[in-house]
């Protein structure tokens, strides 16, 4: 047994970085005694307990450097006692000798009387938060009385980050500040005990926020910290490597609850949550959250009051996700969506690239009774905007599947006879047999067939080029010049639409225009040939070609321009 003042569980801090002990003695090939630690920042170690294969101590943390061995005779930095780190962050003056210097048999001592205390007390007037996060805090119940006093008034503490090593630590000093309200142990990494003396514990029942985020305790352990404040309203546990929620009980006041940056697969992974019974918003930022992991077995009725959902930022790529989201959350109104994978990849029936902005409309139609979308107000003319795109979707959508399936199309879009009762049921546009797929890669191109016959200096030919709709039409005037060897703009390309149009309908004529009684009967038997063909003269720019013409195919004649 070692004989070194350092145990299991013991928080130290070295050059500002902070480490929990996990294991003292030997290892292999390495003489003396070690220490081996946990770093609080996981990338500060070189392995994860592990040496030479063999396996000397567990991770909380599970990355892979989050360990070192260490002799135990490190500089260690001091541990500092709660009123130490309140002179040092809003008392500096105070923070040295502590003021006048007196003596008992060549001791010193410091001289506090209420002269003193009343200065000290004075720079706490006015504030109600503190913030002592990374002061390598340390609490053994020093200095009690005087805690009490000066922060009397303090109702917001912020104690991230420090040397604490048990729940009951904490809680003995919390116990000191009769109107705290919001407490902040984020980044702390201590113990909590299976039994607890709940007379104590209960006693911070004014408590209403607690920030437990990055403490690496699992869901059981937050309850039980949660349950030292039986009026809680507020819990936050981002950053704890939860992957899923057990049924602990939590208190009952608890209204708002933050599970950012977790490790939850799907929403049945949150199941605990239900006895929550006053959950009014969850955020669940960053989970690797896809789906709802139901699959019909397993009801995602978590809490009938929930009604702010935020899951930014996660998995989801498949409208499945919302078909139970209202029926799982039947009170819900505000939902946060933004940043899944879902909104960068979305097409319409016809086959279309949808932007973001059109998925968030089809979100709003799916779902009837939210009324924010991430964060913004949904008015009745952006809901109205919203269910008649969706209805005509879906009508697009079945128009192109066969009738014998269109039963599986509707399976997916179960508010098709809501908004049909609402908005009418749409005329279905049957499509073509042999339709060509508009978001295929033939729908994006174009048989170009190029006609040199009407240019006298260049010989006959005509040729076909495949080409895209999306290239301006300078890149067309150069194919056809590279293939004639001429310059591409001594060229001229008429589009044959094979359109017609009367004759005169767009011709113009500046002269004066003579009429003769004889012209009535000279028109008459030209009466079935007054049409001329459409052309279009392409003007080199940087136009897409695909303005011009839609279709699968383009007739143009090639002439030279010196000829015209």
């Amino acid at each position: 047994m070692s004989d070194l003042p350092h145990y299991i569980g013991q928080r130290l801090s070295l050059k500002r970085q902070l480490c929990t002990v996990r294991y003292i003695g030997a290892v292999v090939d390495k003489p003396g005694e070690w220490l081996g630690v946990e770093w609080d920042e996981p990338e500060r170690g070189k392995h994860d307990g592990t040496h030479n294969g063999v396996k000397y101590f567990t991770c909380r943390n599970p990355a892979p450097k989050a360990a070192s061995f260490l002799r135990p005779n490190q500089t260690w930095d001091p541990p500092k006692t709660f009123l130490q780190a309140l002179r040092e962050k809003y008392m500096p003056e105070d923070a040295g000798t502590g003021g006048e210097i007196v003596y008992f048999s060549r001791k010193q001592a410091e001289e506090v009387g209420f002269e003193k205390f009343s200065k000290r007390q004075a720079r706490l007037q006015g504030i109600h938060v503190l913030v002592l996060d990374h002061m390598s805090i340390r609490f053994k119940g020093e200095d009690s009385e005087a805690i009490r006093r000066l922060c009397s008034d303090i109702n917001e503490l912020d104690l991230g980050s420090n040397l604490f090593e048990s729940l009951g630590e904490i809680v003995e000093l919390a116990l000191l500040f009769p109107k705290l309200m919001h407490l902040a142990l984020d980044g702390n990494r201590f113990s909590v005990p299976d039994d607890r003396n709940n007379a104590t514990l209960l006693e911070l029942l004014g408590l209403r926020s607690l920030g437990l985020s990055d403490t690496l305790l699992n869901w059981a352990e937050i309850a039980k910290v949660a349950s030292v404040a039986p009026s809680l309203t507020h819990l936050s546990a981002a950053r704890n490597r939860l992957s899923w929620v057990t049924s602990d009980p939590m208190p009952l006041s608890v209204a708002h609850i933050v599970l950012s940056d977790n490790d939850f697969g799907a929403l049945t992974e949150l199941n605990g949550l239900e006895s929550c019974c006053r959950l009014e918003t969850l955020t669940l930022k960053r989970c690797h959250i896809s789906a709802n992991g139901n699959g019909g077995q397993n009801p995602l009725v978590y809490s009938k009051s929930l009604m702010v959902l935020d899951i930014a930022y996660n998995w989801v790529a498949d409208w499945t996700f919302f078909s139970s989201l209202e029926e799982a959350y039947p009170a819900l109104e505000s939902l946060v969506i933004t940043g899944n994978p879902l909104y960068g990849r979305l097409s319409s029936a016809e086959g279309v690239a949808l932007t973001a902005e059109d998925g968030y409309m089809l979100t709003i139609a799916r779902l009837p009774r939210i009324s924010f979308l991430n964060y913004s107000k949904i008015t009745e003319k952006v809901r109205l905007n919203s269910e008649t795109y969706y209805l005509n979707q879906i009508a697009t959508e079945l128009g192109r599947t066969p009738a014998d399936k269109r039963s599986e199309v509707l399976q997916k879009h179960p508010r098709w006879a809501a908004l049909c009762d609402e908005y009418g049921e749409p005329r279905l546009q049957e499509s073509k047999p042999n339709a060509i797929n508009s978001n295929s890669l033939a729908a994006r191109l174009v048989t170009v067939t190029f006609d040199v016959s009407a240019a006298r200096a260049l010989p006959a030919a005509e040729w076909k080029d495949v080409v895209p709709k999306s290239i301006d039409v300078y890149a067309l005037f150069g194919i056809a010049g590279k293939r004639l060897g001429v310059m591409p703009l001594k060229l001229r390309l008429i589009l044959e639409t094979g359109e017609h149009d009367p004759v005169g309908s767009n011709m113009s004529f500046e002269g004066p225009e003579w009429w003769d009684s004889s012209d009535e009967e000279d028109d008459r038997p030209a009466a079935d040939h007054g049409f001329v063909a459409r052309e279009v003269e392409l003007v080199p720019g940087t136009r897409a070609i695909g303005t011009y013409f839609d279709g699968p195919g383009a007739q143009i004649r090639v002439e030279l321009k010196c000829e015209s």
